[in-house]
């Protein structure tokens, strides 16, 4: 079981946000590839490159869970985004707002 640590526990909405707005493309702790699409005021649009499928995650979700989260298991996200705990996990692999700790 993978253990993470915040790399800046107490970060802003809006600098979260930023970050996040940079995004381009990221991949889940499984190894699922996602293509942003757009980013609408605070949901982000993605696909999911095997499938072609589309999401939505809601990024203010993924910011609280961050936040208020000390496990980062994926099931643990359901509460603060439904559905796509996977990919916010991944997502927040991605922008280095969590390291894996040994």
């Amino acid at each position: 079981m993978m253990k993470y640590k915040k790399t800046q526990p107490v970060i802003s909405y809006q600098d979260f946000y930023n970050l996040a707005e940079s995004a381009t493309s990221f991949k889940s702790l499984t190894g699922e590839f996602y293509d942003v699409i757009s980013i609408d005021d605070s949901t982000m649009n993605f696909v999911r490159k095997s499938s072609g499928e589309q999401w939505k995650m809601d990024l203010k979700g993924v910011h609280q869970a961050y936040l208020e989260l000390n496990d980062f298991q994926t099931a643990n996200f359901n509460p603060y985004v439904p559905r796509t705990h996977s990919p916010a996990l991944g997502l927040l692999l991605y922008l280095g707002l969590l390291t894996n700790v040994d």
